[in-house]
């Protein structure tokens, strides 16, 4: 049983409902936390190379990072619920920078903050 954590923008309509959507914890142990609650771990990871605004990021076994569509490609590979199109890197490779676009639109028409490291 792994243990994963996964960091998100709450305040990202996508981001939230994707969180919710995963089915990974009869198989896996897995925690959910808000970035933008945790925005000196964020910093941490940004010192690491991983920036949490461009993209989910979790750690696995407190050992690894993957961020983006690497991070929703895993997510998927071990969902009860997969999606049809996290099924494919390389279609997500191409789709990822869309929902990352899409979150900043979003996130600007809630007047929220489009970045989470301080």
């Amino acid at each position: 049983m792994k243990d994963i954590k996964l960091y998100y923008d709450k305040d990202c309509p996508f981001c939230s409902k994707y969180a919710t959507f995963l089915k990974l914890k009869e198989n896996h142990k897995l925690t959910i936390y808000n970035a933008r609650d945790n925005k000196e771990l964020m910093n941490d990871f940004y010192k690491k190379g991983f920036d949490i605004n461009r993209g989910f990021i979790i750690l696995i076994d407190d050992l690894v990072l993957i961020q983006g569509s690497d991070a929703l490609a895993y997510l998927d590979n071990i969902a009860k619920n997969r999606l049809f199109i996290f099924r494919s890197s390389k279609l997500m490779f191409f789709i990822y920078p869309i929902f990352k676009f899409l979150r900043k639109i979003i996130l600007f028409l809630l007047r929220k903050d489009t970045n989470i490291i301080s």
